[in-house]
C-alpha cells in the first residue's frame, strides 16, 4: 500500500496549522462519510495513518485534527481546539492563567494559581470553581500556613495524618512527643502535649466497660467509654437513678488520655459500622442517663470484649515498640527500663528479648502465666479500696 507524506509544502489544502506532516492513505473518501461530516460542521480532507482514520477540518475555527471514521459516522466529533480554547477562557473566568493540558490524563490540566504556584486539577472542577461553587486551593500555600500556625503553639508540622484522616495531622511537640492533631483544634490552640502537658490528656486514663441495671424499669444496658476515675464517673457524673446497680466489668490502662479517647472513638466507630443493631437509640435511655452516646444492648458484651482486647493488645504492643526504641538510650534510662521489667511477673525476663523488635504484623496477645489469673479492676483498689 502506498502512503505519502502529506504537509503544508503539497499544494493541497493544509492538514496542520502546526506544520506536523500526516501520513495520508490512499484509499477513497466515500460521499457518504463527507455529507455525514459535513452535517456535523466538519470537512473531511483526507483519509490518514491507516483506513480507519480520516483528517477532519473544524468549521468553526478551521483547525485540523484526527479521527476515526466511526466517530464521525456514528457521534459527534469534538475539535480538541475548540475544546481547548473553551478551557483557557474558563481558567481566565476562574482566575487562573492556563498551563495546558495534562499529557498523561485527558480529564487533568495544569493551571497557575494568583500565588504563584502551579497546580494539577481536573477541568470539570475547574469549571466548577469558575461558577463559583467551589474554590481551589494551593496545597504548598496551605502547608506553609499550617507550618505557622502549628509554631504560635510550639508544634512543628511533620506531615498529613498516617491513618488517613484528612482533618488531622501529624505534629511533634517541642519536647519531641508527636501526636496527631484536629487542624481545627491546633488553629485556634485547643490542644495538649500527651507527652509533657498538664492536661487529663497527658495523664494515665482508662476504657472501661459498665453494665447498669435499673430494677424498677427493668433497662438492662453495657457502656462503653473512657475515663481517669471509672467509679467516680458512673458514681457522679451519669445521673443515674439512685437505685440504680452498676458494675465495673472491665477496665483497660491506657498510657495518655489522649490514647483512651482515640481508640474508644475509633471503637465506637468500628462498633457503629459494624454491629448497628448493638447500639440503643438515645430516645430510650436520655432520661435515665447523662449521656447521648456509648450505650449498648447486653447482647453485644462479648463484642464489646472482643473490642476491649483488640485495644489492649494494641496498646501492649504500643509499649513493646516504644521500649525497644530506647534499647540505645542512656544508661540510666535502660537500668530503669531492665528493673521495671524484672518487677513485672508478665514481662521477659530476658534482655534480649526486651529490646527485640516485634513483628510488623496482626497484633499478638501477650501469653499470660496460669498461676497469675488477669484483675480486670485493678482501678477499684485504687481509687476506692474496692475487691473484686
Amino acid at each position: 500500500m502506498l502512503k505519502t507524506n502529506f504537509s503544508l509544502s503539497d499544494d493541497l489544502t493544509p492538514l496542520s496549522v502546526s506544520d506536523l506532516p500526516l501520513v495520508v492513505h490512499p484509499g477513497k473518501v466515500h460521499v457518504h462519510w463527507a455529507e455525514t461530516a459535513h452535517a456535523k460542521r466538519f470537512d473531511i480532507l483526507a483519509r490518514v495513518r491507516d483506513r480507519l482514520h480520516v483528517a477532519l477540518r473544524c468549521q468553526s475555527c478551521g483547525d485540523v485534527h484526527v479521527s476515526r471514521v466511526s466517530v464521525v459516522m456514528t457521534a459527534q466529533p469534538l475539535c480538541p481546539h475548540c475544546v481547548e480554547s473553551r478551557w483557557r477562557q474558563t481558567a481566565l473566568t476562574a482566575g487562573l492563567t492556563w498551563r495546558g493540558r495534562d499529557p498523561e490524563h485527558r480529564h487533568y490540566a495544569y493551571y497557575g494559581l494568583p500565588c504563584g504556584h502551579d497546580v494539577r486539577r481536573q477541568v470539570s472542577f475547574v469549571e466548577r470553581v469558575a461558577s463559583g461553587t467551589v474554590a481551589i486551593r494551593c496545597e504548598n500555600c496551605l502547608v506553609h500556613r499550617e507550618e505557622a500556625e502549628a509554631s504560635r503553639f510550639g508544634w512543628q508540622r511533620i506531615g498529613r495524618d498516617p491513618q488517613g484522616n484528612a482533618n488531622y495531622r501529624l505534629y511533634r511537640h517541642g519536647c519531641g512527643h508527636e501526636q496527631r492533631i484536629a487542624v481545627a483544634n491546633l488553629r485556634w490552640g485547643q490542644c495538649d502535649c500527651a507527652g509533657c502537658g498538664e492536661s487529663w490528656t497527658a495523664k494515665p486514663s482508662y476504657i472501661y466497660l459498665l453494665d447498669i441495671r435499673h430494677p424498677q424499669t427493668k433497662r438492662h444496658y453495657l457502656k462503653l467509654g473512657y475515663s481517669s476515675h471509672p467509679v467516680k464517673r458512673h458514681k457522679h457524673q451519669l445521673g443515674l437513678p439512685k437505685n440504680a446497680t452498676v458494675e465495673v466489668l472491665r477496665v483497660v490502662a491506657m498510657p495518655t488520655g489522649h490514647d483512651a479517647c482515640a481508640h474508644e472513638k475509633a471503637a465506637h466507630a468500628r462498633l457503629s459500622r459494624q454491629h448497628p443493631e448493638a447500639l440503643v437509640p438515645n430516645s430510650e435511655y436520655q432520661a435515665f442517663m447523662n449521656v447521648v452516646s456509648e450505650i449498648y444492648r447486653p447482647v453485644s458484651l462479648s463484642i464489646l470484649q472482643d473490642t476491649l482486647d483488640r485495644i489492649e493488645v494494641e496498646i501492649t504492643d504500643a509499649v513493646r515498640i516504644r521500649n525497644s526504641d530506647t534499647a540505645a538510650a542512656p544508661p540510666q534510662t535502660t537500668s530503669r527500663i531492665h528493673t521495671d521489667a524484672r518487677n513485672n511477673p508478665e514481662s521477659q525476663s530476658s534482655t534480649a528479648l526486651n529490646n527485640r523488635s516485634p513483628a510488623r504484623g496482626q497484633p499478638r496477645r501477650r501469653r499470660r502465666p496460669m498461676t497469675d489469673p488477669r484483675d480486670p479492676n485493678p482501678i477499684l483498689r485504687r481509687h476506692w479500696g474496692l475487691t473484686r
